[in-house]
């Protein structure tokens, strides 16, 4: 039988056994099925195909090699010489000398101009010219112009100031002066909301300041332990009014210092010699301050220990020693430093400065010095993280005569000087904090706080309990830049002064008071190019009309515009 016709009968076989299977499931249960066995077919079957070893059946061959081989084969082998140095660079190689690149000297501008006009009337005019840059010999000259009209009867105000400085740096010496006059004009433009008193004609005011101050001091190497610092300095100036007050003073200071490995010991002196002249008196103002001291300088803390002498000589006679010691403890190098003062001083009250705080003064203003008999602070001052600085301190003051403003009770659009003769006590609180990114992004912010106790006087006049004040600038752009101003000052009291219509005259008090008041600016900035720029801004936002001193409103809403060009 070939093995197609016996695979074909392995499958007929295959199929009747199913067959027979398939038949025996299908029957009906209980009843037993019969098979006949003389028909059935019993044959072998012997399927034949290739040998195909696996794996298993390798172990089936065992050939071992043969190995009586031993016939060996040489290899050719061609050499080629090279005639080459060996060279050794395990040392360090000589460096190559580059050639520096000449960078061209960025193009400096040394002189700026700057115009601007406003709704208020308002003219702005700033113009700045300075010499090359020179290491050792530098010198300009400044000029200044604002002036400004106000919605109510002769509420003008102008300003303008000019300049010439110098400065010279030698290889021993430094000298430098300066030549100024100043010229304000202004008018008593005050005007009483409840008409207690009718000012159809304010009358003009006008201050002239010539000033002059040269200063001479000693160069010090940085490196120099031994150092001897010698410095002095001269300051005179004339300040006249429109009527015939007048101010003239002359001030000569000079200080001295020497290192002595971790100690330096030193000494400043001041003679301050001012006439003050109204229409009814000529006053001889003078003082001459001492203040000896020893530094001592350690890892972390500084401290430094002294007096303060004071003689005040002219109209008055008297002699002060107060003391003069400061120490500075690192607490966090970098981070945290904790410091404390404790000292005392006589403060002139100037004519000059009573009218750059006030300048609607009566004639013949009083004039006295104010004494800080005992001065004690302390605070704390660092950086959280770098470029972000802080400042908090508390200082209390212990002061005879605090000096005031008051409408005078004749001329309510004009102010007097009082003072609280007797000590008073001031608790001080002030917080600032300061952070810069680059140029990108500034803010300054601070806020004082003043708890007054005076001795006669009920309040502090015209002095607010509260300020509080943020600058900020920021880059929006490339060539924008955004700043502003939020400045808040908290309620203040005046002192109120009139006359009984009755013989005789009798002179009542009673109190004003002035609300606080929120005063928001902001300014853009448009950089053209290095030359040009534009600027905008707008003064006042909140268009509030608040008072500083009782009977003043300030200017409202004001905007103001222009550009500026360097070259």
């Amino acid at each position: 039988m070939t093995i197609k016709n016996k695979i074909a009968f392995f499958f007929s076989l295959t199929g009747l056994f199913g067959n027979l299977t398939l038949n025996a499931q299908v029957q009906q249960p209980n009843v037993k099925a019969t098979v006949d066995t003389s028909k059935v077919v019993s044959q072998e079957i012997e399927v034949v195909r290739s040998y195909k070893p696996v794996l298993a059946d390798a172990v089936k061959i065992r050939r071992s090699p043969d190995l009586t081989d031993i016939k060996s084969t040489k290899p050719k082998v061609a050499y080629n010489l090279m005639d080459k140095r060996l060279e050794l660079n395990a040392d360090i190689r000589e460096l190559q000398i580059q050639k520096i690149i000449q960078l061209t000297p960025e193009d400096l501008n040394n002189n700026y101009a700057k115009f601007g006009l406003g709704n208020l009337g308002t003219t702005l005019a700033q113009l700045n010219l300075a010499t090359g840059n020179d290491q050792a010999l530098q010198a300009g000259f400044n000029f200044n112009h604002l002036a400004q009209k106000g919605k109510l009867n002769q509420q003008n105000t102008s300003e303008q100031n000019a300049s010439v400085y110098g400065k010279s740096i030698g290889d021993k010496l430094v000298l430098m002066g300066n030549l100024s006059y100043n010229r304000r004009t202004n008018y008593f433009y005050g005007l009483d909301g409840m008409q207690t008193f009718a000012n159809p004609d304010p009358a003009q005011q006008r201050f002239n300041l010539f000033e002059a101050d040269a200063e001479i001091y000693k160069r010090i190497a940085p490196n120099d332990s031994n150092k001897l610092a010698l410095s002095s300095k001269i300051n005179a100036y004339h300040l006249n009014n429109y009527y015939d007050g007048s101010e003239n003073a002359v001030t000569i200071s000079a200080g001295i210092s020497k290192n002595l490995q971790k100690f330096q010991g030193g000494a400043n002196a001041v003679i301050d010699l001012t006439t003050t002249k109204d229409v009814s008196y000529s006053i001889n103002n003078h003082l001459f301050k001492i203040n000896p001291y020893i530094k001592l300088d350690g890892d972390r803390f500084r401290l430094t220990a002294g007096i303060n002498y004071v003689n005040e000589f002219g109209f008055n006679q008297r002699i002060h020693i107060f003391p003069a010691a400061s120490i500075d403890f690192v607490l966090i190098p970098d981070y945290l430093t904790l410091f404390g003062k404790v000292g005392g001083d006589v403060n002139k009250n100037r004519l000059r400065e009573m009218v750059n705080i006030n300048p609607f003064l009566n004639t013949n203003p009083l004039i006295k010095n104010t004494v800080e008999k005992l001065s004690i602070s302390g605070g704390v001052r660092g950086t959280v993280i770098p470029n972000v600085g802080f400042k908090a301190m508390v200082k209390s003051l212990t002061v005879s005569d605090f000096q005031y403003f008051v409408n005078n009770v004749d001329n309510k659009q004009k102010f007097d000087v009082g003072y609280d003769n007797g000590n008073s006590q001031i608790l001080n609180f002030t917080g600032e904090i300061n952070v810069k990114f680059s140029d990108a992004f500034r803010m300054d912010t601070k806020v004082d706080f003043n708890q007054y106790d005076l001795k006669n006087e009920q309040y502090a006049w015209f002095n607010p309990a509260l300020k509080f004040t943020t600058n900020a600038s920021v880059k929006i752009a490339k060539k924008f830049t955004l700043d502003g101003d939020f400045y808040y000052q908290g309620l203040t009291r005046a002192k109120v002064l009139s006359k009984s219509i009755t013989t005789p005259v009798t002179i009542s008090e009673s109190v004003a008071t002035l609300p606080s008041f929120v005063d928001v600016s902001l300014g853009l900035d448009y950089a053209y190019n290095k030359k040009i720029s534009a600027f905008v801004k707008a003064n006042n936002l909140l268009n509030n009309a608040y008072q500083r001193f009782l009977y003043y409103p300030t200017f409202g809403l004001n905007l103001l515009g222009g550009f500026s060009y360097s070259f």
